[in-house]
């Protein structure tokens, strides 16, 4: 017997335009997920009061899914185009997004697997997982620990997976939410002549070896498409899986932090010399012919400047500017040494690390084969690593170099700009050596312009994605050295792991960096989608536009049963409020190729006040009910009910291909305490959750919720008269 006993705890009244789309409640919190038809996401505890507030994205697109993380630590949001954001829920902070095609995002769905993964796990997992380096702040470049949106992504001992359905008929499963494991194209796999829609709705059964999807047809048709695929690989290779996943979540953090890091690498360098490069640019001499280097070479020969170049030196740069510009190169530079150890080296030996453990795993071909893992691609990374590293010793060296002959240059400058203006020159300065001069005369015949442009030092051009335009010499390349040091070096296998070309820069060797990482793991999905094979096919006629598709109402749930688990998914055959709803059983394990169905039509229900019913909405509250939300046609009023599955699935059929479905009379099935009528309230969308007993329910316009706690002991008919009225500037986008 179902019972429907539900006391209203709350009323909150919404104001604004925006209408509320999509509503979902955590299954371990107190908390639920509201986006509206302006693309924010707000998540709101039991109470209604907000937690955060997710702002919509620049370009203008809609939330399309939610769901949560099972441990409902991250909430993945998707969008119609094509991001998908996994959002810490403590802090509401954005932890991960990524666009797997670039097409609409349909459906999402993410799971645990039941099977636990077995010890011998850790035989292939080779070292434990280092410390991520430290963030990079942009305030204060001694960044302490971490930052603590990372936690969001971490501690699963259980392998999930994030399923995302597009609207170009892929679907796509993430390990952990992040690292892409699957790909599955439904249009290869159906073989028809139609292909294969919007991905509506996505359901695992609990081991991932089987989905139950239900996805539009292409053909300009009112037909929706009941697919179940199997994925035996998956379920197979579940701890190699597992540990591919948890080291792509560190290599993917690393590549994080590296990209951080050179934006603020690039930043300190900025504004380094821009003021004093912008002054000598403007430098121009008298006969047109000789330059700026020249005439300060002439100065430091013959003691003796020019009247243009005096009036420069005294007037436009005059020592306390240099003064002022001197230390403020030397700020900059100290802090790109900085970003330079504590930051992208630490990092990136991190990477190098994982990266090998990569390539171990990749050896192990009778593991990692099949999964699409290939030797010589993780090889090739590693190798990248390598070359990124060598060319950031470069780099170190160069900045060394440069702040040495810029801290010399500056101070044969501001001793001469004192003498020239006949100010005192301070003891400590007053002496300079032969070392000096020859070292001065260096830096102005070498490295004081290119190609007729003032140009103080040599690091900018390692920032930028193009070829080096000044190549250090292979006297003070790092790795050049080493080799010229130990000439048996040369001998060693792969000897040009750590060989950067010497025209690359810091930035394209990074952005080697970046696609051979990518490539390590690219071909992955394609394998394991390959595998998959399709079980079971039918198409469905609903009564509804084909371009309205997108309005019927789904939901889904797979359970364990006495004789296996199955997956329900059950759909109204309308956009608009429907005569009733179909529910598809999909069995596995040992009823596997069984697919069981059936039509439930509302008519006149004896237990409930006359008129012809319409189902609003629906969703499973628990592995044993289905609750639905229907409305009167000749009235106001709303009723919820209750329905046992027990009772419905009984009803069920079996479904052998493109058939008519059996239709069968909600009635018998409705009994006096299995509902709850609203005369007073319109109610068209709801959103329930079993674990905290409670439920959300919308009226029409959607512009009034009603929150019910659900299972109490004893109905009580006490309405909240106070309606709390919620900020106009909050709810006004929020709803």
């Amino acid at each position: 017997m179902v019972s429907c006993m539900m006391r209203q705890s709350d009323e909150k009244h919404i104001l604004g335009t925006a209408s509320t789309e999509i509503l979902l409640w955590s299954s371990r919190r107190d908390l639920i997920a509201v986006s509206n038809s302006s693309g924010e996401v707000f998540l709101r505890r039991l109470s209604w009061s907000k937690v955060w507030k997710l702002p919509k994205t620049g370009d203008g697109s809609k939330v399309t899914a939610i769901v949560w993380r099972p441990d409902s630590v991250v909430l993945a949001v998707g969008y119609s185009s094509g991001d998908v954001v996994l959002v810490d829920v403590e802090t509401g902070e954005m932890v991960h997004t990524f666009n797997p095609c670039g097409v609409s995002v349909t459906a999402l769905s993410w799971e645990n697997s039941s099977a636990s993964l077995h010890e011998e796990a850790g035989n292939f997992l080779l070292p434990e997982l280092l410390p991520q380096p430290s963030k990079v702040n942009a305030s204060k470049l001694d960044a302490g620990s971490a930052s603590e949106s990372d936690k969001g992504l971490k501690s699963e001992e259980l392998l999930s997976l994030l399923w995302i359905g597009l609207k170009n008929g892929l679907v796509y499963g993430y390990a952990f939410g992040m690292f892409p494991c699957c790909l599955l194209k439904l249009s290869e796999m159906s073989g028809g002549n139609d292909a294969v829609g919007a991905v509506r709705s996505i359901c695992p059964n609990g081991d991932h070896s089987q989905l139950s999807l239900l996805a539009d047809l292409r053909a300009g048709r009112s037909e929706v498409l009941l697919i179940t695929v199997d994925t035996p690989l998956i379920t197979h290779c579940l701890n190699e899986l597992y540990s591919l996943g948890v080291l792509y979540r560190q290599i993917t953090g690393l590549m994080d932090c590296l990209i951080t890091a050179q934006k603020a690498l690039q930043e300190a360098w900025e504004d380094a010399l821009v003021d004093l490069e912008s002054k000598m640019v403007r430098y121009e001499n008298n006969d047109g012919q000789s330059s700026l280097s020249v005439d300060l070479m002439e100065l430091l020969m013959f003691g003796h400047a020019g009247i243009k170049l005096e009036k420069f030196l005294v007037t436009d740069l005059t020592d306390k500017g240099l003064k002022r510009i001197g230390q403020a190169v030397e700020l900059s530079y100290s802090n790109m040494q900085k970003l330079l150890i504590k930051h992208i080296v630490c990092a990136n030996y991190q990477l190098s690390d994982y990266l090998t453990q990569l390539c171990g795993l990749a050896k192990q071909e009778d593991r990692f084969s099949c999964l699409g893992i290939q030797v010589n691609l993780c090889l090739a990374a590693y190798q990248a690593a390598g070359s990124f590293t060598a060319k950031t010793a470069e780099l170190q060296q160069v900045i060394d170099g440069s702040l040495k002959y810029l801290k010399t240059f500056f101070r044969w400058l501001y001793v001469t700009i004192l003498r020239l203006s006949d100010e005192p020159i301070p003891p400590e300065l007053a002496s300079s050596t032969q070392q000096d001069v020859r070292f001065i005369a260096n830096f102005l015949a070498k490295d004081f312009e290119t190609e007729g442009q003032v140009r103080l030092d040599r690091i900018g051009q390692y920032l930028r994605n193009e070829p080096l335009t000044f190549v250090a010499s292979s006297k003070t390349r790092p790795w050049d050295m080493l080799a010229e040091a130990c000439p048996t070096i040369a001998n060693i296998q792969d000897s040009d792991l750590f060989q950067p070309r010497p025209e690359r820069s810091l930035a394209q060797e990074f952005a080697h960096l970046e696609h051979q990482v990518k490539a390590s793991f690219e071909a992955i999905p394609a394998a394991v989608g390959q595998t998959a094979s399709l079980s079971f096919m039918t198409n469905l006629t609903l009564d509804c536009p084909p371009d309205s598709l997108d309005k019927i109402k789904i939901t889904s749930r797979s359970i364990s049963q006495t004789n296996g688990r199955c997956n329900l998914i059950g759909l109204t055959n309308s956009a608009a409020p429907s005569s009733g709803f179909y529910l598809f059983e999909f069995a596995s394990e040992e009823r596997k190729n069984l697919t069981r169905a059936a039509f439930f039509s509302f008519r006149r229900c004896n237990h409930l006040p006359p008129g012809e019913y319409r189902v609003n909405d629906m969703q499973f509250y628990n592995n044993e009910i289905l609750s639905v939300l229907l409305s009167n046609e000749e009235n106001s009023g709303s009723v919820f009910l209750q329905l046992s599955l027990a009772l419905l699935q009984l009803f069920a059929s079996a479904v052998l291909g493109n058939i008519n479905l059996r239709s069968v009379d909600v009635n018998s099935f409705i009994e006096a305490s299995s509902f709850r009528i609203f005369n007073d309230f319109h109610a068209t969308a709801l959103g329930l959750s079993s674990s905290r007993k409670v439920a959300a329910i919308f009226s029409s316009p959607k512009r009034k919720v009603r929150i019910f706690d659900m299972e109490v002991e004893e109905e009580e008919d006490v309405e909240d008269e106070d309606q709390d009225i919620e900020d106009v500037s909050d709810l006004s986008h929020g709803m």
